[in-house]
Formats: structure tokens, C-alpha cells, sequence
């Protein structure tokens, strides 16, 4: 029997890859899995809300399907954002919100357009479906102990000009930058659907853009509980939208994507204080990395600090067998951060934001590193 052939341009798809499981690294490394620091994903570090807990504990009737359109979330939601509940779409975490505008809004005649290096996830989806992904690279401006990366917005303008959907992280993985509310006004007067991914927006002393939705019929606003609200492993996201645009998302979408515990977990995360309070603690936590890091940086000045308005910093090394063996470092020692092999990003590494006694770890053994005591 012949082999059944996939579609042509799955051929060469470059797969998007997870993180590799807790337990699995715990058995290769003989460490429990209590002694990893995991800082490689951008997760909430803390252990889950009580609000939460009790919610799943309580669980009931699981036998039936959610509710396909999670209407007490979005009722909530909509409280919370003062918005029309008509503005609002929950999701299996906000990708999926990215793959169904992909599909509902893109012919194989047009493109989408980001820049790079952002979210992984945009060019992925587009690989998936078979898209043109349009990516303007960003300008490496290094100062003092700092790197930045710079958007050329006239070039990324024009290049909307040309495109179907733009896509902007803001803020920014893996650099935690912020593009102006200037540069959105310019983008979301061009015809053009702009699509804002705001996963970090609640570590950002930047305002969230989700008051625009009312006034733009072609603005599109991601969020996620993955981050801020630590309900990453059960994948819950939403979209704040125009209600056109909802409509034609709920339509195409599968009816019971995000299940009952997924739902009963935001509706109790909402409701919990200690949300803001570790979003408080882990933005202090962040700020005080980022000074250890100076210090570290100006007496070995070989790598630029990129200031950081997410749960991560982004470090630039002058060569990329630095960040290849600080990774492998760290790894041996149960520290997991995030390196990169492609060719844009090579001389990187991220670290996510973790409790401050794993982030005094991480700064004791990276200049243990540096002096060369590994």
C-alpha cells in the first residue's frame, strides 16, 4: 500500500516544541523534582490560589459538557474590563485565539505580518496553516549594561499596507518591550486587522489597550490566565474583540473547547487578592534581578540586560558559546531557563521571574560561572 502523503507544506514545518516535563528531567539529572528551578517557560511560580483549589475540589458533574460559550466567565470578565460581555470569547489559552483568526480571516493569497524575534507561536500557526508569515527583524541597540531591541515603524507600516493580520506581543516575548500607544494608533487606521497579544500586560506599568476595542473594528486583544493568574497546565484564554468579529470565532470554533475545571478555575481566580499581590512581589523581584544583574554585568561586561516589562528578563551575550554553556550550566545544576538555537536569537537567554530565593540562586551560580568556578 502506498504511504498516505501529508499536505505539501507540512513538509517542512519546523514544530514548535514544550518544555520538557518536570518528572522526566527530575529521573535524567537523579534530583527531586522540589530541587528544579524552573525558569524556562514564563510561568507563575507560586503555588496555586486557594481560590482555585477549593473550586476544583468541589468539581461535580464532569460527566457533561462545559458550557461551549463559558458564560459566567465572560460575564465576570466584562465587569472587570467594563466592556460589553458581547466583546468577549474564552479560549483554550489565547494560541488558540491565533490559530482561529488565522483561519478565519486568511485566504493562501495573503499574509500575516509580526517582527522578530517575538512569540514563537505567530510564524508556527502559519506554518501550520500553510501562510505567508511577513517578519520585520528589529534593531540590537546595546548601551551601557543594557540591550534593546528597536522596531523600524515606518518599514513595519508599510509592510501592513500589505497584510491581512498584524500581530504585536505587548509586551514583548522574550525581551518584555512595549511598543508606544503612538505606533498602534498608526497601525489600527490602516486596513488591516491588528491583533494585540497582551499575555504580560498585568506585570507592565503600561495600560492595557483593551478600552480601544469599543472605538476600532479591526482591533483584536489577547489575554490568558497562564501567567498572572498561574493556570497555565489548564489552558485558559480570552479574546476581547468587536462583536463582528466574535461571532465569526464562535462560529468556527470547537463547541466545548475550554472544559469545566478550566472555567471554574478563572471564575475563582478572579475573585482572589493574592493575584495582585504576587503580580507586586514578582515585579519587585524582577527589578531587583535586573540591579544584581548590572552589578554582575559591569564587571564582566559580556552580556547587555534588556529591561523587562513581563515575568522575564532577556540577557544578550557577545558570543553564543556563552549563553550555549550557561544553559547546560544551569541545567546540570536543576536550573531550567531558556536558550535559543536559531540564528536570530543565539547569542540570547531568557529567565523567567521565580520566587526571590531561587533568583538569589541563579545569580549566586551565574557568577560562579562567569569566574570560571564551574
Amino acid at each position: 500500500m502506498p504511504k498516505i502523503k501529508t499536505v505539501e507544506h507540512l513538509n517542512s514545518i519546523e514544530s514548535y516544541d514544550g518544555v520538557k516535563p518536570l518528572d522526566a528531567i527530575a529521573a535524567e539529572l537523579n534530583i527531586p523534582v522540589s530541587k528544579i528551578i524552573k525558569l524556562d517557560g514564563n510561568e507563575n511560580p507560586y503555588d496555586p490560589l486557594p481560590e482555585v483549589l477549593a473550586a476544583l475540589s468541589s468539581l461535580k458533574n464532569i460527566g457533561h459538557y462545559p458550557d461551549p460559550l463559558c458564560l459566567n466567565l465572560i460575564e465576570l470578565l466584562a465587569k472587570k474590563e467594563n466592556l460589553d460581555a458581547n466583546n468577549f470569547i474564552i479560549s483554550s489559552g489565547s494560541d488558540e485565539l491565533i490559530e482561529l483568526l488565522i483561519k478565519a480571516y486568511i485566504n493562501p493569497s495573503n499574509s500575516i505580518l509580526s517582527f522578530s524575534p517575538t512569540f514563537g507561536m505567530i510564524s508556527f500557526l502559519a506554518q501550520v496553516q500553510g501562510i505567508k508569515n511577513i517578519s520585520v527583524s528589529q534593531q540590537l541597540l546595546k548601551k551601557e549594561s543594557f540591550a534593546r531591541y528597536i522596531l523600524d515603524e515606518d518599514q513595519f507600516l508599510d509592510e501592513a499596507k500589505r497584510s491581512k493580520i498584524v500581530f504585536i506581543a505587548r509586551p514583548n516575548n522574550p525581551d518584555g518591550n512595549v511598543v508606544s500607544e503612538k505606533f498602534i494608533k498608526r497601525l489600527v487606521s490602516l486596513p488591516v486587522l491588528v491583533v494585540i497579544d497582551e499575555a504580560y500586560v498585568e506585570f507592565s506599568d503600561f495600560q492595557s489597550l483593551a478600552k480601544w476595542v469599543p472605538q476600532h473594528e479591526n482591533l483584536v486583544v489577547l489575554r490568558t490566565f497562564s501567567k498572572a493568574y498561574g493556570l497555565g497546565g489548564l489552558r485558559v484564554g480570552y479574546g476581547i474583540m468587536p462583536n463582528d468579529i466574535r461571532k465569526v470565532l464562535v462560529s468556527i470554533k470547537q463547541p466545548y473547547n475550554v472544559n469545566i475545571a478550566g472555567q471554574r478555575a478563572a471564575i475563582a481566580a478572579l475573585s482572589s487578592p493574592l493575584v495582585d499581590q504576587r503580580i507586586k512581589e514578582m515585579k519587585k523581584t524582577r527589578d531587583w534581578f535586573i540591579n544584581q544583574l548590572k552589578m554582575v554585568q559591569k564587571q564582566y561586561k559580556n552580556f547587555w540586560i534588556h529591561p523587562s516589562e513581563a515575568c522575564y528578563v532577556l540577557l544578550t551575550f557577545e558570543s553564543p558559546d556563552i549563553p550555549k554553556k550557561l544553559y547546560t550550566n544551569f541545567y546540570s545544576k536543576g536550573i531550567l531557563v531558556r536558550y535559543y538555537s536559531s540564528s536570530d536569537m543565539i547569542n540570547n537567554l531568557r529567565i523567567s521571574i521565580g520566587l526571590k530565593e531561587n533568583m538569589v540562586k541563579v545569580i549566586a551560580e551565574f557568577k560562579l560561572f562567569l569566574k570560571g568556578g564551574n
